[in-house]
């Protein structure tokens, strides 16, 4: 008998010029629950954020999309971090400054590519687990049915 199982902590390499940051996905339960949550919300809020984006470049308000912009840092903070960890996002943000101080604002790029990896990995997770709930629940029924009639 060989028994695969997927590994409670997903790895995530991302590489940023010449950086290589190393961290992991916490795909536990728990992991699940609390990242799909917040994964979740930030999905809703840059969906918002997104639309008022576009409001603020069709009529070039520069200050609006650079309080846009913060916005989008934060909310990807909450995210990423839930998702890596704050060690994991405080190196991906250095790794952006490439050597030089950078703010969190211009990794914004960046840090929209980790939180869809994040939230694509969550996804992946939680449909396989529900795959596996079907799988097992389908072989109890299979063996708990009756002996077929034998009427014909």
């Amino acid at each position: 008998m060989e028994l695969k199982v997927k590994a409670p902590y997903e790895p995530l390499t991302i590489e940023i010029g010449n950086a290589v940051v190393e961290t992991r996905i916490n795909v536990t339960v728990d992991g699940l629950l609390d990242i799909g949550e917040a994964c979740n919300k930030a999905h809703s809020k840059m969906t918002a954020l997104q639309k008022l984006r576009d409001q603020a470049e069709q009529s070039k308000n520069v200050s609006q999309l650079r309080k846009l912009n913060k916005q989008t840092a934060d909310v990807l903070e909450v995210a990423v971090k839930a998702g890596i960890g704050e060690e994991g996002y405080d190196a991906i943000v250095e790794a952006c400054g490439a050597g030089y101080p950078i703010s969190k604002v211009d990794c914004n790029i960046v840090m929209g590519k980790v939180f869809h990896a994040i939230f694509k990995t969550v996804q992946e997770r939680k449909e396989d687990t529900l795959n596996e709930k079907a799988a097992h629940y389908l072989a109890e029924v299979d063996d708990a049915q009756s002996e077929p009639d034998s009427e014909d």
